[in-house]
């Protein structure tokens, strides 16, 4: 993605975004000068030279085509990460090289790498223990969640949480999640308008559904057990700072979830508790959950909470 100010002018600064990066990196400051050339923004992709478009009202400049050699390696390494679909042993690097070679145009195609085995292993820096590895994660990714999947197909401003909403809403329904209106997006606590339309627009587009279909194809996908009769049931928290009762904090928003309750990034007052192993930091959210009187929770406090980790 280009991403940049509404205008070009001195001091601007020029910003590539990475599809899954929570803050982009800057590249360069672009000042202009009477000696220098203008700074134009692209109107064709430099990839694959087809025409961007600007998205809405925001100053993002995008290639739309789908079959864009950087489309497709954005969005494998976006599937590949581990909120989506954890396919832990193939390495950013390596799936680049799969795309160069052809052996993956859309996400299903990961999962036929089997058909290359000759060609994988007699490539530079590889062999049989590379693609056997290569293999087993594959394999390993193929149990899934619906959530997940969706997280997984990239689709503008959709987050794993925003993702895990819209299935539970639709009842972990394939069918029920493609067809979806834009008004019954709506009816979703946390679901706005913005959001809303990209779904749609994504689902829209014949060629979205039939690469979707063809991957949910090749998975196994689970419905996540939720307890609805937990001592958390209902109950809204915010995670901060390490863990170490969990893997990760992701880990820990899933127990959460897994019992009833629910997870935000942002203290408020429908936050219930804030989880912090420092629970006298300076922290700003701890600061928040002072001023709005909001218990503030140690993981231990947490779990005595909820009933004891499995």
């Amino acid at each position: 993605d280009f991403i940049t100010s509404k205008g070009i002018g001195i001091g601007d600064t020029i910003i590539v975004r990475k599809a899954g990066d929570i803050i982009p990196e800057v590249l360069r400051s672009v000042a202009h000068r009477a000696d220098s050339e203008p700074f134009y923004i692209p109107d064709y992709c430099p990839v694959c030279h087809s025409k961007t478009e600007k998205d809405g009202n925001e100053a993002v400049i995008r290639c739309v085509n789908p079959l864009c050699p950087a489309t497709i390696y954005r969005n494998i390494i976006h599937f590949a990460t581990r909120n989506a679909m954890n396919i832990e042993g193939i390495s950013e690097q390596t799936l680049e090289k799969f795309i160069d070679n052809g052996f993956i145009k859309e996400f299903s195609d990961i999962y036929h790498l089997d058909r290359y085995k000759d060609d994988i292993i007699s490539m530079e820096g590889f062999g049989v223990k590379s693609y056997e590895k290569i293999i087993e994660s594959v394999e390993k990714s193929r149990k899934t969640t619906l959530a997940n999947v969706i997280y997984g197909l990239g689709i503008e401003g959709i987050g794993l949480a925003n993702a895990k909403l819209i299935c539970r809403y639709f009842e972990e329904s394939v069918d029920k999640v493609i067809e979806c209106t834009e008004d019954e997006l709506l009816m979703i606590e946390g679901i706005g308008d913005v959001l809303a339309k990209g779904f749609r627009r994504y689902f829209e587009q014949p060629d979205n559904v039939l690469v979707f279909r063809n991957l949910v194809k090749e998975l196994d996908i689970v419905v996540e057990q939720r307890e609805d009769n937990t001592p958390i049931s209902g109950k809204v928290f915010v995670i901060t700072g390490s863990v170490n009762h969990f893997a990760n904090r992701d880990e820990l928003k899933a127990y959460i979830e897994r019992l009833g309750g629910k997870t935000t990034g942002s203290v408020s007052a429908k936050t219930h508790y804030l989880i912090n192993n420092d629970v006298n930091s300076n922290s700003s959210k701890n600061k928040k959950a002072k001023e709005l009187g909001i218990p503030i929770l140690s993981e231990e406090d947490f779990l005595e909470l909820a009933g004891g980790k499995e």
